[in-house]
């Protein structure tokens, strides 16, 4: 039982305090700009602040309530929306996941 108290809670400030911040990093600086140290660091920040401003100012404007529900789908979609940028933006990432995925569909299609 304290297994799985510990690996919720390391998955939760994952998913919290450093996934968004991460992808937002790459939007925000290029790939060769940083460090892997610098952009681990960064990513905390950057997830703090997006995070908290996000379900706050959803929360002041559209009078939103600040539930689990609502912040694991706030998070979510701060983490994919710059993924998405990036996937969209760059021909280099777009031709690299378009040859993953069609890889994926093939092998299932095979079996």
């Amino acid at each position: 039982m304290v297994v799985l108290n510990v690996l919720r809670v390391f998955f939760g400030v994952t998913f919290v305090f450093f996934l968004p911040g991460y992808a937002w990093s790459f939007v925000l600086f290029m790939r060769r700009e940083l460090e892997w140290v610098e952009r681990i660091a960064i990513s905390f920040g950057l997830s703090i602040v997006v995070v908290t401003l996000t379900v706050f100012l959803l929360s002041w404007l559209f009078h939103l309530p600040i539930t689990l529900a609502n912040i694991a789908v706030i998070i979510s979609v701060l983490t994919a929306a710059p993924l998405c940028y990036l996937v969209i933006s760059r021909p280099s990432t777009r031709h690299n996941v378009a040859t993953k995925l069609r890889g994926v569909f093939t092998r299932k299609a095979k079996k």
